[in-house]
């Protein structure tokens, strides 16, 4: 009698490693919590760029937009006052195109700018200018001289990001070179009162040097990009880990037989 061609298919086995299970479940654990913080990259800098956009859409500001509050992150601003620069910041280790070089900021004093009865600064970022390659020499730069209008956006810091400690915590000399810059952190340098904003000059604005601001340095679709690769290496891993514990190859193999 012949036999049944179904009673000569082999069963599938699942013999796992226990060691190897546990490794792969660290692994899995750790490539499934990047995919979903590449994503949740993503959407912070969709924020980002949703936020800039719909600033950069608004009318300038003015005084007045600055006395109301708000929201003004990357929002256009025109703005009349006097830059000091007797005091200058040179924010250090500022690449662009490959080159090193430096951002120049200074204060500037705006007839009127007061928040609750204190008169403020606003910092005033004029752009970047390629560093000597002696680092003991600054960039000599162009003072601007007398009451002007400038125009750029305004900027706060972002949350996170990588802050070179300098160990400054009090100005000695001006310029002063610095490896980050904040508008809270210039209040201790300057020792002045300063507005929540900073300005970045627009490239056309008086004082202006080298512009070209970079809104987020990674576009949303490349952190989507990083989330995919992660749980691409996740489905590998498992697929992977199927085949180390079990009979699956051969079992898989015997349907191919023709």
């Amino acid at each position: 009698m012949d036999r049944d061609p179904q009673s000569s298919v082999q069963q599938f086995h699942w013999q796992p490693n226990k060691k190897l299970l546990v490794l792969v479940l660290f692994l899995f654990s750790l490539l499934m919590v990047l995919g979903f913080w590449q994503l949740d990259r993503a959407d912070e800098k969709q924020t980002i760029v949703a936020a800039f956009r719909a600033n950069q859409q608004a009318a300038p500001a003015g005084l007045a937009t600055l006395l109301a509050g708000g929201n003004l992150q990357y929002r256009p601003a025109w703005l009349t006052g006097i830059l000091d620069p007797s005091r200058q910041i040179v924010l250090d280790n500022r690449v662009k195109n490959g080159r090193p070089g430096y951002e120049v900021l200074e204060s500037m004093r705006i007839d009127g700018l007061e928040v609750d009865g204190q008169a403020q600064m606003i910092l005033v970022n004029r752009g970047w200018v390629p560093a000597s390659l002696d680092r003991s020499q600054l960039p000599q730069i162009e003072s601007v001289v007398g009451e002007v209008q400038l125009r750029g956006f305004l900027y706060h810091n972002l949350r996170g990001g990588y802050r070179l400690d300098d160990g400054i915590k009090e100005v000695r000399q001006w310029p002063s070179r610095v490896g980050w810059i904040s508008v809270e952190r210039a209040e201790e340098l300057f020792g002045q009162s300063f507005y929540g904003y900073q300005l970045r000059l627009d490239s056309d604005s008086i004082g202006a040097l080298e512009t070209d601001w970079v809104t987020v340095a990674v576009q949303p679709e490349k952190h989507i990009g990083y989330a995919v690769q992660w749980f691409v290496m996740a489905l590998v891993l498992l697929i992977m880990t199927l085949i180390a514990n079990s009979n699956f190859a051969s079992w898989i193999k015997q349907y191919r037989r023709p």
